[in-house]
C-alpha cells in the first residue's frame, strides 16, 4: 500500500511544545508518495558529513516557515541528503510559499526504515537499509534522513529516531 499521507500527530503527541513524539509504527517498512505536498529547501554545511551549522539553519527556516503560517497543525517533515562530505540539503514541508524560498515537489516513491539511538549509528543504520534493500532486489541510491526530533526532545522521549527513506521504483514491493 502507497501511503499519500505524511501521518498527522495530536496536540497530546507535542509534550514538550518543540518536537512532537513520534510514532515509529507510522513510518516503519511503509512506502510514501510525497507528491503532493510543497517543500522548501535549505543548506546546512558539513565537516565529512557531521553538521557545522544546522541549528542555525533548522532555526531561521522554521522562523520564516513560521512567520508565513506556512506551516501544517498536525504534520512536521523536514528530510535531510546529504550533497557531499560538505554540503547537506534539507527539505522543509511547507502548505504554500514562503518569502525569500522557491517551492519543490518531492516525486517517486519511498521506502521508509526507522532506526532508534544515537547519531553515530548512521554509517551502521546506511549499512543495514542498503542490506533490507537488496534483499527486495533494489540499490541503495537517493536516500533522505528524517530526523525526528531535536536533541532536547530527544532526550525527553528517551528516543532519537531516525527514518531512513530511499526512493524506489513504482514496481516496489513491500
Amino acid at each position: 500500500m502507497i501511503n499519500k499521507e505524511i501521518p498527522a500527530f495530536t496536540p497530546e503527541d507535542n509534550v514538550t511544545g518543540c518536537c512532537p513524539k513520534f510514532h515509529p509504527g507510522h513510518w516503519e517498512e511503509k512506502l510514501f508518495d510525497f507528491s503532493a505536498y510543497t517543500f522548501i529547501k535549505g543548506h546546512s554545511a558539513s565537516l565529512f558529513y557531521m553538521p557545522l551549522n544546522l541549528d542555525k539553519v533548522m532555526t531561521k527556516v522554521m522562523t520564516d516557515i513560521l512567520a508565513a503560517k506556512a506551516n501544517f497543525e498536525d504534520k512536521m517533515l523536514t528530510l535531510s541528503q546529504d550533497l557531499s562530505p560538505f554540503k547537506t540539503e534539507h527539505l522543509f514541508l511547507v502548505q504554500h510559499e514562503v518569502k525569500g524560498y522557491k517551492l519543490h515537489r518531492l516525486e517517486g516513491l519511498f521506502f521508509c526504515k526507522v532506526y532508534d539511538g544515537p547519531f553515530k549509528n548512521m554509517t551502521e543504520w546506511m549499512k543495514d537499509f542498503d542490506e533490507v534493500l537488496r534483499l527486495k532486489g533494489r540499490k541503495l541510491e537517493e536516500v533522505y534522513a528524517y530526523y525526528t526530533t531535536c536533541p532536547q526532545c530527544a532526550k525527553v522521549y528517551e528516543h532519537n529516531y531516525v527514518v531512513l527513506l530511499a526512493k524506489v521504483d513504482p514496481k516496489f514491493e513491500l
